[in-house]
Protein backbone atom coordinates (compact mmCIF):
# COMPACT_ATOMS: atom_id res chain seq x y z
CA UNK A 1 0.00 0.00 0.00
CA UNK A 2 1.06 3.62 -1.16
CA UNK A 3 0.95 5.50 2.36
CA UNK A 4 1.00 8.76 0.90
CA UNK A 5 -2.08 8.66 -1.46
CA UNK A 6 -3.79 4.90 0.06
CA UNK A 7 -3.48 3.12 -2.91
CA UNK A 8 -3.57 -0.57 -2.50
CA UNK A 9 -1.44 -2.50 -5.27
CA UNK A 10 -4.33 -4.74 -5.71
CA UNK A 11 -6.48 -1.94 -7.38
CA UNK A 12 -6.53 -0.56 -10.87
CA UNK A 13 -3.20 1.24 -11.38
CA UNK A 14 -4.77 3.31 -13.78
CA UNK A 15 -8.74 4.39 -14.18
CA UNK A 16 -10.21 6.53 -16.60
CA UNK A 17 -13.63 7.78 -16.13
CA UNK A 18 -15.41 9.28 -18.81
CA UNK A 19 -12.58 10.91 -20.28
CA UNK A 20 -12.82 13.46 -22.76
CA UNK A 21 -10.60 15.91 -25.36
CA UNK A 22 -12.07 18.12 -27.48
CA UNK A 23 -10.17 20.74 -29.34
CA UNK A 24 -11.68 23.79 -30.72
CA UNK A 25 -11.08 24.59 -34.62
CA UNK A 26 -11.69 28.29 -36.42
CA UNK A 27 -12.15 28.22 -40.07
CA UNK A 28 -11.50 30.82 -42.52
CA UNK A 29 -8.90 33.02 -44.23
CA UNK A 30 -8.27 34.80 -41.01
CA UNK A 31 -8.56 31.92 -38.38
CA UNK A 32 -5.81 31.75 -35.95
CA UNK A 33 -4.49 35.19 -36.41
CA UNK A 34 -4.67 37.36 -33.26
CA UNK A 35 -6.18 40.95 -33.67
CA UNK A 36 -6.46 43.79 -31.11
CA UNK A 37 -9.81 44.77 -30.51
CA UNK A 38 -9.25 48.50 -29.90
CA UNK A 39 -8.02 49.11 -33.61
CA UNK A 40 -9.85 46.08 -35.90
CA UNK A 41 -13.66 45.60 -35.45
CA UNK A 42 -14.98 42.11 -34.07
CA UNK A 43 -14.62 39.28 -37.09
CA UNK A 44 -16.75 36.41 -37.46
CA UNK A 45 -14.99 33.09 -37.65
CA UNK A 46 -16.58 29.86 -37.51
CA UNK A 47 -15.76 27.51 -34.77
CA UNK A 48 -16.11 23.63 -34.74
CA UNK A 49 -15.12 21.51 -32.01
CA UNK A 50 -12.99 18.30 -32.88
CA UNK A 51 -14.00 15.61 -30.49
CA UNK A 52 -10.44 13.99 -30.38
CA UNK A 53 -11.41 11.78 -27.08
CA UNK A 54 -14.85 11.30 -26.18
CA UNK A 55 -15.91 9.86 -22.98
CA UNK A 56 -13.37 7.13 -22.58
CA UNK A 57 -13.83 4.45 -19.53
CA UNK A 58 -11.41 1.91 -19.08
CA UNK A 59 -8.57 0.46 -15.99
CA UNK A 60 -5.12 -0.59 -16.56
CA UNK A 61 -4.00 -3.35 -13.76
CA UNK A 62 -0.47 -2.96 -12.36
CA UNK A 63 2.09 -4.87 -14.32
CA UNK A 64 -0.15 -5.34 -17.48
CA UNK A 65 0.20 -4.10 -21.20
CA UNK A 66 -2.85 -2.82 -22.14
CA UNK A 67 -2.21 -1.98 -25.87
CA UNK A 68 -4.67 0.40 -27.95
CA UNK A 69 -5.02 0.21 -32.05
CA UNK A 70 -7.05 1.83 -34.18
CA UNK A 71 -6.67 3.57 -37.43
CA UNK A 72 -4.23 6.80 -37.91
CA UNK A 73 -6.43 9.97 -36.74
CA UNK A 74 -8.87 7.59 -34.12
CA UNK A 75 -7.79 9.82 -31.00
CA UNK A 76 -5.13 7.02 -29.71
CA UNK A 77 -1.56 9.68 -29.29
CA UNK A 78 -3.89 12.04 -27.80
CA UNK A 79 -5.89 9.63 -25.42
CA UNK A 80 -2.22 8.98 -24.04
CA UNK A 81 -1.09 12.71 -24.11
CA UNK A 82 -4.21 13.55 -21.91
CA UNK A 83 -3.78 10.62 -19.22
CA UNK A 84 -0.24 12.22 -18.26
CA UNK A 85 -1.73 16.04 -18.73
CA UNK A 86 0.40 16.70 -21.78
CA UNK A 87 -3.00 17.73 -22.82
CA UNK A 88 -5.82 19.22 -20.35
CA UNK A 89 -8.66 16.71 -20.54
CA UNK A 90 -11.86 18.75 -21.31
CA UNK A 91 -13.62 16.55 -18.96
CA UNK A 92 -13.60 13.15 -16.78
CA UNK A 93 -11.41 11.66 -14.15
CA UNK A 94 -8.26 10.12 -14.51
CA UNK A 95 -7.26 8.23 -11.51
CA UNK A 96 -3.69 7.60 -11.15
CA UNK A 97 -2.63 4.82 -7.92
CA UNK A 98 -6.25 6.43 -6.50
CA UNK A 99 -5.41 9.92 -6.86
CA UNK A 100 -7.55 12.23 -9.54
CA UNK A 101 -4.90 13.54 -12.06
CA UNK A 102 -7.23 16.02 -13.44
CA UNK A 103 -7.82 17.79 -10.26
CA UNK A 104 -3.94 18.01 -10.04
CA UNK A 105 -1.74 21.51 -10.57
CA UNK A 106 1.63 22.96 -10.14
CA UNK A 107 3.84 21.08 -7.84
CA UNK A 108 1.69 18.31 -6.95
CA UNK A 109 1.52 17.21 -10.94
CA UNK A 110 4.96 17.97 -11.58
CA UNK A 111 6.20 15.25 -8.58
CA UNK A 112 3.71 12.52 -9.92
CA UNK A 113 5.33 13.09 -13.13
CA UNK A 114 7.92 11.34 -12.20
CA UNK A 115 5.55 7.85 -11.84
CA UNK A 116 4.30 8.12 -15.70
CA UNK A 117 6.71 8.74 -18.11
CA UNK A 118 6.18 8.73 -22.17
CA UNK A 119 7.93 6.94 -24.99
CA UNK A 120 7.68 8.80 -28.17
CA UNK A 121 6.76 8.04 -31.52
CA UNK A 122 9.68 9.51 -33.72
CA UNK A 123 13.18 8.39 -32.37
CA UNK A 124 14.86 11.15 -33.84
CA UNK A 125 12.78 14.08 -32.99
CA UNK A 126 11.78 13.53 -29.62
CA UNK A 127 16.17 13.46 -28.80
CA UNK A 128 17.41 16.85 -28.44
CA UNK A 129 20.25 16.73 -31.22
CA UNK A 130 22.13 19.01 -29.16
CA UNK A 131 22.61 17.56 -25.98
CA UNK A 132 25.16 14.12 -25.43
CA UNK A 133 22.59 10.93 -24.50
CA UNK A 134 24.06 11.21 -21.08
CA UNK A 135 22.53 14.53 -20.39
CA UNK A 136 19.24 13.56 -22.14
CA UNK A 137 18.86 10.26 -20.07
CA UNK A 138 19.79 12.52 -16.76
CA UNK A 139 17.84 15.50 -17.42
CA UNK A 140 14.28 13.83 -16.49
CA UNK A 141 16.62 12.99 -12.75
CA UNK A 142 17.81 16.66 -12.77
CA UNK A 143 14.37 17.79 -13.14
CA UNK A 144 12.75 16.00 -10.16
CA UNK A 145 16.01 16.64 -8.06
CA UNK A 146 16.98 12.73 -7.85
CA UNK A 147 20.74 11.71 -7.15
CA UNK A 148 24.10 13.94 -7.44
CA UNK A 149 25.92 14.39 -10.57
CA UNK A 150 27.73 11.30 -9.97
CA UNK A 151 25.12 9.54 -8.85
CA UNK A 152 23.07 10.58 -12.40
CA UNK A 153 25.98 9.51 -14.32
CA UNK A 154 26.27 6.18 -13.02
CA UNK A 155 22.84 5.61 -13.45
CA UNK A 156 22.54 6.86 -16.67
CA UNK A 157 25.44 4.52 -17.93
CA UNK A 158 23.33 1.40 -16.12
CA UNK A 159 20.39 2.66 -17.98
CA UNK A 160 22.25 2.71 -21.29
CA UNK A 161 24.03 -0.81 -20.73
CA UNK A 162 20.29 -2.15 -19.62
CA UNK A 163 18.66 -0.91 -22.61
CA UNK A 164 21.43 -2.74 -24.96
CA UNK A 165 23.75 0.12 -25.86
CA UNK A 166 27.29 0.43 -24.36
CA UNK A 167 27.76 3.30 -21.67
CA UNK A 168 31.04 4.23 -23.46
CA UNK A 169 28.40 5.96 -25.37
CA UNK A 170 27.65 8.38 -22.81
CA UNK A 171 29.48 11.17 -24.49
CA UNK A 172 28.04 10.90 -27.69
CA UNK A 173 25.20 12.57 -29.57
CA UNK A 174 22.19 11.56 -31.30
CA UNK A 175 23.00 11.78 -34.85
CA UNK A 176 25.41 8.79 -33.95
CA UNK A 177 22.77 6.58 -33.59
CA UNK A 178 20.44 4.70 -35.86
CA UNK A 179 16.90 4.46 -35.50
CA UNK A 180 16.77 1.58 -33.37
CA UNK A 181 19.10 2.67 -30.67
CA UNK A 182 17.94 6.18 -30.54
CA UNK A 183 14.25 4.25 -29.24
CA UNK A 184 16.58 2.69 -27.04
CA UNK A 185 18.02 5.91 -25.30
CA UNK A 186 14.29 7.08 -25.24
CA UNK A 187 13.37 3.69 -23.27
CA UNK A 188 16.70 4.47 -21.12
CA UNK A 189 15.66 8.47 -20.52
CA UNK A 190 11.90 7.07 -19.39
CA UNK A 191 13.14 4.74 -16.84
CA UNK A 192 15.47 6.86 -15.92
CA UNK A 193 12.68 8.67 -13.03
CA UNK A 194 12.06 5.05 -11.75
CA UNK A 195 8.29 5.32 -13.37
CA UNK A 196 5.32 2.85 -12.49
CA UNK A 197 3.53 3.48 -16.07
CA UNK A 198 5.20 4.34 -19.27
CA UNK A 199 2.91 5.37 -22.14
CA UNK A 200 4.29 3.95 -25.37
CA UNK A 201 3.27 5.81 -28.67
CA UNK A 202 4.04 3.58 -31.55
CA UNK A 203 7.45 3.05 -30.16
CA UNK A 204 8.50 0.81 -33.26
CA UNK A 205 6.84 2.39 -36.00
CA UNK A 206 9.26 4.11 -37.43
CA UNK A 207 11.56 0.72 -37.32
CA UNK A 208 12.61 -2.07 -39.85
CA UNK A 209 10.94 -4.58 -38.96
CA UNK A 210 14.11 -6.42 -38.00
CA UNK A 211 14.19 -3.43 -35.29
CA UNK A 212 11.06 -4.31 -33.84
CA UNK A 213 11.29 -7.28 -32.19
CA UNK A 214 14.50 -6.24 -30.68
CA UNK A 215 13.11 -3.31 -29.07
CA UNK A 216 9.60 -4.73 -28.63
CA UNK A 217 11.75 -7.78 -26.68
CA UNK A 218 14.07 -5.25 -24.85
CA UNK A 219 10.78 -3.53 -23.38
CA UNK A 220 8.97 -6.96 -22.29
CA UNK A 221 12.36 -7.91 -20.68
CA UNK A 222 12.50 -4.52 -18.63
CA UNK A 223 8.91 -4.55 -17.82
CA UNK A 224 9.59 -7.80 -15.46
CA UNK A 225 12.81 -6.19 -14.55
CA UNK A 226 11.56 -2.99 -13.33
CA UNK A 227 7.83 -3.82 -12.60
CA UNK A 228 6.52 -1.43 -14.78
CA UNK A 229 2.69 -1.16 -16.56
CA UNK A 230 2.53 -0.40 -20.19
CA UNK A 231 0.22 1.78 -22.42
CA UNK A 232 0.83 0.58 -25.69
CA UNK A 233 -0.53 2.36 -28.54
CA UNK A 234 -0.22 1.11 -32.00
CA UNK A 235 -2.11 0.66 -35.32
CA UNK A 236 -0.50 -2.49 -36.25
CA UNK A 237 -1.65 -5.52 -34.50
CA UNK A 238 0.95 -8.23 -35.20
CA UNK A 239 3.13 -5.70 -32.37
CA UNK A 240 -0.09 -5.46 -30.32
CA UNK A 241 -0.42 -9.07 -30.41
CA UNK A 242 3.16 -9.82 -30.00
CA UNK A 243 3.36 -7.37 -26.23
CA UNK A 244 -0.33 -6.75 -25.19
CA UNK A 245 -2.11 -8.71 -22.25
CA UNK A 246 -5.70 -7.17 -23.04
CA UNK A 247 -6.55 -4.69 -26.30
CA UNK A 248 -8.35 -1.66 -26.59
CA UNK A 249 -9.79 -0.80 -30.19
CA UNK A 250 -10.26 2.91 -30.94
CA UNK A 251 -12.75 3.98 -33.32
CA UNK A 252 -13.03 8.15 -33.74
CA UNK A 253 -13.00 8.85 -30.05
CA UNK A 254 -14.34 5.91 -28.60
CA UNK A 255 -13.37 2.26 -27.50
CA UNK A 256 -15.71 0.00 -29.70
CA UNK A 257 -14.33 -3.52 -28.08
CA UNK A 258 -12.25 -3.98 -25.17
CA UNK A 259 -10.70 -7.94 -24.30
CA UNK A 260 -7.87 -9.96 -23.34
CA UNK A 261 -5.60 -10.52 -26.23
CA UNK A 262 -6.71 -13.88 -27.21
CA UNK A 263 -10.05 -13.45 -26.40
CA UNK A 264 -9.93 -10.54 -29.04
CA UNK A 265 -8.05 -11.99 -31.88
CA UNK A 266 -9.77 -15.27 -31.78
CA UNK A 267 -13.22 -13.91 -30.84
CA UNK A 268 -13.43 -10.61 -32.19
CA UNK A 269 -17.17 -8.95 -31.77
CA UNK A 270 -17.61 -5.76 -33.54
CA UNK A 271 -17.34 -5.16 -36.81
CA UNK A 272 -14.29 -3.03 -37.02
CA UNK A 273 -12.16 -5.12 -34.89
CA UNK A 274 -12.97 -7.83 -37.38
CA UNK A 275 -11.76 -5.53 -40.57
CA UNK A 276 -9.07 -4.55 -38.88
CA UNK A 277 -8.20 -8.43 -38.59
CA UNK A 278 -8.95 -8.97 -42.22
CA UNK A 279 -6.66 -6.69 -43.03
CA UNK A 280 -3.67 -8.25 -41.36
CA UNK A 281 -0.82 -8.94 -43.96
CA UNK A 282 -0.70 -12.70 -44.89
CA UNK A 283 3.20 -13.54 -45.19
CA UNK A 284 3.01 -16.09 -47.85
CA UNK A 285 2.34 -15.15 -51.28
CA UNK A 286 0.61 -17.80 -52.02
CA UNK A 287 -2.42 -17.00 -49.92
CA UNK A 288 -5.36 -16.11 -52.28
CA UNK A 289 -8.18 -15.47 -49.37
CA UNK A 290 -10.54 -12.57 -49.38
CA UNK A 291 -8.79 -9.41 -47.19
CA UNK A 292 -11.37 -7.02 -45.58
CA UNK A 293 -11.42 -3.66 -47.14
CA UNK A 294 -13.56 -1.07 -44.97
CA UNK A 295 -15.37 0.71 -47.59
CA UNK A 296 -15.71 4.75 -46.88
CA UNK A 297 -14.02 7.30 -45.65
CA UNK A 298 -13.63 7.88 -41.73
CA UNK A 299 -15.78 10.60 -40.25
CA UNK A 300 -14.69 14.11 -39.62
CA UNK A 301 -14.22 14.37 -35.88
CA UNK A 302 -15.68 17.66 -35.76
CA UNK A 303 -18.99 15.90 -36.43
CA UNK A 304 -18.89 12.48 -35.91
CA UNK A 305 -22.50 10.08 -36.59
CA UNK A 306 -24.86 9.71 -34.34
CA UNK A 307 -25.34 6.56 -32.36
CA UNK A 308 -22.47 4.10 -33.43
CA UNK A 309 -19.64 5.96 -34.76
CA UNK A 310 -18.76 3.20 -36.97
CA UNK A 311 -22.40 3.03 -38.94
CA UNK A 312 -21.57 5.33 -41.66
CA UNK A 313 -18.96 2.66 -42.54
CA UNK A 314 -20.29 -0.99 -41.13
CA UNK A 315 -21.49 -3.97 -43.13
CA UNK A 316 -23.40 -5.05 -40.74
CA UNK A 317 -25.66 -2.16 -40.36
CA UNK A 318 -28.72 -3.22 -38.72
CA UNK A 319 -32.13 -2.70 -40.61
CA UNK A 320 -34.60 -0.28 -39.27
CA UNK A 321 -37.43 -1.60 -37.58
CA UNK A 322 -39.85 0.09 -39.84
CA UNK A 323 -39.98 -1.97 -42.67
CA UNK A 324 -40.82 -5.85 -43.31
CA UNK A 325 -37.17 -7.08 -44.55
CA UNK A 326 -35.67 -10.35 -45.21
CA UNK A 327 -31.86 -10.77 -44.33
CA UNK A 328 -31.27 -11.07 -48.42
CA UNK A 329 -33.24 -7.76 -49.21
CA UNK A 330 -31.43 -5.53 -46.71
CA UNK A 331 -28.08 -6.62 -47.73
CA UNK A 332 -28.96 -5.64 -51.38
CA UNK A 333 -30.68 -2.44 -49.91
CA UNK A 334 -27.22 -1.74 -47.78
CA UNK A 335 -25.14 -2.29 -51.09
CA UNK A 336 -27.33 -0.15 -53.41
CA UNK A 337 -27.15 2.32 -50.33
CA UNK A 338 -23.49 2.03 -50.49
CA UNK A 339 -23.18 2.57 -54.24
CA UNK A 340 -25.37 5.41 -54.58
CA UNK A 341 -23.56 7.21 -51.68
CA UNK A 342 -20.48 7.07 -53.55
CA UNK A 343 -21.76 6.99 -57.29
CA UNK A 344 -20.04 3.81 -57.76
CA UNK A 345 -21.88 2.65 -61.23
CA UNK A 346 -22.64 4.45 -64.12
CA UNK A 347 -26.19 6.00 -64.77
CA UNK A 348 -28.41 2.94 -66.26
CA UNK A 349 -31.86 1.95 -67.16
CA UNK A 350 -33.76 1.24 -64.16
CA UNK A 351 -34.14 -2.20 -65.17
CA UNK A 352 -30.67 -2.44 -65.25
CA UNK A 353 -30.42 -1.02 -61.67
CA UNK A 354 -32.82 -3.59 -60.46
CA UNK A 355 -31.53 -6.19 -62.14
CA UNK A 356 -27.98 -5.03 -61.06
CA UNK A 357 -28.41 -4.90 -57.26
CA UNK A 358 -31.44 -6.63 -56.28
CA UNK A 359 -31.03 -9.50 -59.34
CA UNK A 360 -34.36 -7.98 -61.05
CA UNK A 361 -36.68 -8.41 -57.55
CA UNK A 362 -36.05 -4.79 -55.17
CA UNK A 363 -37.90 -5.19 -51.94
CA UNK A 364 -41.56 -5.01 -51.33
CA UNK A 365 -43.89 -3.00 -49.27
CA UNK A 366 -43.16 0.99 -48.37
CA UNK A 367 -39.50 -0.30 -48.38
CA UNK A 368 -39.48 -1.08 -51.62
CA UNK A 369 -41.78 2.22 -52.26
CA UNK A 370 -38.16 4.38 -51.44
CA UNK A 371 -36.05 2.00 -53.31
CA UNK A 372 -37.92 2.18 -56.45
CA UNK A 373 -38.21 6.43 -55.99
CA UNK A 374 -33.75 6.09 -55.79
CA UNK A 375 -33.62 4.28 -58.63
CA UNK A 376 -35.78 6.48 -60.40
CA UNK A 377 -33.44 9.29 -59.35
CA UNK A 378 -30.23 8.01 -60.74
CA UNK A 379 -31.51 5.87 -63.59
CA UNK A 380 -31.28 7.28 -67.13
CA UNK A 381 -35.01 6.67 -68.20
CA UNK A 382 -37.75 8.23 -67.56
CA UNK A 383 -39.11 12.51 -67.60
CA UNK A 384 -35.87 13.19 -65.56
CA UNK A 385 -33.48 12.23 -68.04
CA UNK A 386 -34.67 15.05 -70.79
CA UNK A 387 -34.88 18.10 -71.37
CA UNK A 388 -32.51 21.34 -70.34
CA UNK A 389 -29.60 23.02 -71.66
CA UNK A 390 -26.51 20.36 -72.21
CA UNK A 391 -24.71 22.33 -69.43
CA UNK A 392 -27.25 21.56 -67.49
CA UNK A 393 -27.39 18.06 -67.45
CA UNK A 394 -24.53 17.59 -65.23
CA UNK A 395 -26.15 19.66 -62.29
CA UNK A 396 -29.13 17.91 -62.47
CA UNK A 397 -27.70 14.65 -62.56
CA UNK A 398 -25.52 15.37 -59.83
CA UNK A 399 -28.97 16.51 -57.95
CA UNK A 400 -30.11 13.37 -58.36
CA UNK A 401 -27.82 11.58 -57.29
CA UNK A 402 -27.58 13.68 -53.63
CA UNK A 403 -31.68 13.42 -53.25
CA UNK A 404 -31.24 9.19 -53.70
CA UNK A 405 -28.30 9.64 -51.31
CA UNK A 406 -30.12 11.70 -48.79
CA UNK A 407 -33.38 9.99 -49.96
CA UNK A 408 -32.23 6.00 -48.94
CA UNK A 409 -29.87 7.54 -45.90
CA UNK A 410 -33.08 9.40 -44.05
CA UNK A 411 -35.32 6.28 -45.00
CA UNK A 412 -32.69 4.14 -43.82
CA UNK A 413 -29.60 4.62 -42.29
CA UNK A 414 -30.78 7.53 -40.12
CA UNK A 415 -33.83 4.96 -38.84
CA UNK A 416 -31.37 2.15 -37.55
CA UNK A 417 -30.90 1.82 -34.16
CA UNK A 418 -27.48 2.13 -35.22
CA UNK A 419 -27.81 6.17 -35.76
CA UNK A 420 -30.50 6.37 -32.35
CA UNK A 421 -28.67 5.07 -29.87
CA UNK A 422 -24.95 5.07 -28.08
CA UNK A 423 -23.98 0.73 -27.82
CA UNK A 424 -21.95 -0.99 -25.10
CA UNK A 425 -22.48 -4.36 -24.04
CA UNK A 426 -20.84 -6.47 -21.60
CA UNK A 427 -20.39 -10.15 -23.60
CA UNK A 428 -19.06 -13.59 -22.08
CA UNK A 429 -15.32 -14.58 -22.76
CA UNK A 430 -14.98 -17.48 -24.79
CA UNK A 431 -11.05 -17.31 -24.14
CA UNK A 432 -10.10 -16.69 -20.30
CA UNK A 433 -12.29 -15.20 -17.95
CA UNK A 434 -11.28 -11.36 -18.40
CA UNK A 435 -13.99 -9.20 -19.31
CA UNK A 436 -14.89 -8.57 -23.17
CA UNK A 437 -16.89 -5.29 -23.59
CA UNK A 438 -18.15 -4.42 -27.66
CA UNK A 439 -20.00 -1.31 -28.66
CA UNK A 440 -22.43 -2.76 -31.39
CA UNK A 441 -25.71 -3.56 -31.36
CA UNK A 442 -25.39 -6.49 -33.09
CA UNK A 443 -25.69 -7.76 -29.14
CA UNK A 444 -28.37 -5.70 -28.00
Amino acid sequence: MDEESGYESDEALLELEGVTKYFAQESGLLAGLQFDPSQFPPISVDRSTVKAVDDVSLEIQPGETLGLVGESGCGKSTLGRTILRLLEPTDGDIYFKGENLADLGGEALRQTRSDMQMIFQDPQSSLDPRMKVGQIIEEPMRAHDMLDDEGREARAKELLEKVGLDPRHYNRYPHAFSGGQRQRINLARALSVDPDFVVCDEPVSALDVSIQAQVLNTMDRLQDEFGLTYLFIAHDLSVIRHISDRVAVMYLGHIVELAEKEELFENPQHPYTRALLESIPVPDPRENGARGVLEGEVPSPANPPSGCRFRTRCPRLIAPDEYDWTDEKWAQTRAFMRAVKRRAFEPMPAARVEAEFFDGNPPRGEAGAIVSDAIELVATDGERSGGGEAGDDGDDQSDRWTAATDLLLESFAERSICAREKPAYELEAEYGDGEHVAACHLHR
